[in-house]
């Protein structure tokens, strides 16, 4: 009689992909408190929605990639404008991958177990793994208004020799909100540093008051009993 264990076993069971590669997951344990919502689960949701912006920036700028006219000589600012394109292609790719990697590698590790959250919390706050989210971010969004400055140079080379003034008014209004992104994007970096700065400039003082509002709410005890007790 086969053992038991064989019995659930399939085929395949011991064969990896196209059984050329071994494969092993980690493991499952339906533990309630993988259902609770915690702090780390919220920052990875922004993450998810900076990462779908990010796969529409690379899929734009391939499209305006593939538009180069191959006709004729190609002008230094039609050229500027692919290679601009291509420094958002790889900036969006970079932060797709890096964000993508980092959300699938967080969320196994949060469901690993009854550590599951701290263990992912230690991969989350490594330094290299910041360095690579926080890089990948800031590329992102640099890559927004050099997105708007390279349209401006295809939109400039599309037009005829003897129409190229009727594109410099798009030209100049793309230049424009291109700069424009560029300080939006400084305003809200310099702000949310100085608001991040003085939450954890307060944020022991704080503690350190409500510590002293729960002590003070907690009933006192009756010093005089306690000596009259002693001396019994």
């Amino acid at each position: 009689m086969a053992d038991d264990d064989d019995v659930f076993k399939g085929a395949y069971e011991s064969a990896g992909v196209l059984g050329c590669v071994k494969s092993e997951s980690m493991d499952l344990n339906n533990d309630p408190r993988f259902f609770h919502v915690n702090v780390l689960e919220k920052r990875l949701t922004a993450f998810k929605t900076l990462s779908v912006v990010a796969v529409l920036m690379v899929n734009l700028s391939v499209g305006q990639m593939f538009k180069l006219s191959k006709k004729g000589n190609v002008t230094w600012i039609q050229y500027s404008g692919f290679v601009s394109m291509t420094v958002v292609f790889l900036l969006d790719l970079i932060t797709v991958i890096v964000i993508v990697q980092q959300l699938f590698q967080t969320y196994r590790l949060m469901t690993t177990g009854a550590t599951g959250f701290d263990v992912a919390k230690s991969y989350y706050l490594n330094p290299s793994i910041v360095s690579m989210r926080h890089n990948s971010v800031r590329g992102f969004f640099f890559s927004l208004p050099l997105f708007m400055a390279s349209t401006s140079a295809m939109i400039y080379s599309a037009f005829k020799p003897h129409q190229k003034h009727l594109s410099i008014p798009v030209v100049v209004l793309l230049l424009v909100v291109s700069v424009i992104l560029a300080c939006v994007n400084e305003k809200h970096r310099s702000i949310f540093k100085q608001k991040y700065e003085l939450a954890k400039q307060w944020e022991a003082p704080l503690a350190s008051h409500l510590e002293s509002l729960s002590n003070r709410s907690r009933p006192k005890t009756d010093s005089s009993r306690w000596e009259w007790m002693t001396d019994v």
